[in-house]
């Protein structure tokens, strides 16, 4: 899934590789689904899902959790970054109409920046754990 697109169409396939995050961003998968079952909840609270759209939502951002988990998430060469990986097979798993409203109001740089935030988190709090072992 392409994020941006502009007057050529095809890209360069050197601009695709300098682009490709994909290899750092596959630890960042827990975190990423983590944070959008949070923004899910959120949007219900809102008013912007319904409580069965919010539930089916969760449902299919724990399948990919899982799928992930198992080794089992199969990687499309359109998935440019975690977030689209997840995005791409969500909307496999639920459809376009309902997928999608989990993007409402929500920034890519806010999704990326609460992604980071929470590996991080859970990396230090791995780190204290061995040194306090020590």
């Amino acid at each position: 899934m392409t994020l941006w697109a502009g007057r050529l169409t095809e890209t360069d396939a050197k601009v695709r590789l300098f682009c490709d995050s994909f290899p750092f961003d596959r630890r960042l998968y827990a975190a990423d689904i983590q944070g959008s079952i949070a923004y899910a909840r959120a949007l219900e609270r809102a008013g912007i899902l319904s409580f069965e759209e919010r539930q089916a939502i969760v449902r299919g951002l724990e399948q990919v959790l899982a799928e992930f988990k198992l080794g089992a998430f199969v990687v499309s060469p359109e998935d440019e970054d975690i977030h689209t990986a997840v995005e791409r097979r969500l909307t496999e798993l639920l459809g376009e109409e309902l997928a999608g409203k989990l993007h409402t109001g929500r920034s890519r740089n806010d999704q990326v920046a609460t992604d980071l935030r929470l590996w991080l988190l859970g990396e230090l709090s791995g780190i204290a754990d061995r040194i306090r072992d020590l």
